[in-house]
């Protein structure tokens, strides 16, 4: 099971999370969006990118830079209301 190391929640199993797509010129604004949606921002090209990543149980966003081609978690940080 892959788990992610995250600096606020420690240790998650992914499946706790969902992504929500490609940071590209997009803001965080938690009232608006919802998981559930399956909003997507971006396109499919692997690379390294910022994504949006929710966490079920805590209900927190996060910013997770990962390399998609490889699926390696370089980065992961507590999003900010208004911060693209």
């Amino acid at each position: 099971m892959q788990t992610f190391e995250c600096p606020i929640l420690g240790a998650r199993p992914r499946s706790e999370f969902i992504c929500a797509g490609g940071m590209i010129n997009t803001l965080l604004e938690p009232d608006a969006m919802r998981a559930r949606e399956g909003l997507y921002f971006g396109d499919a090209t692997a690379r390294v990118k910022d994504e949006w990543w929710y966490h079920r149980p805590s209900h927190l966003w996060f910013v997770i830079t990962r390399d998609t081609a490889t699926d390696a978690v370089q980065a992961i940080k507590l999003a900010a209301r208004g911060v693209a």
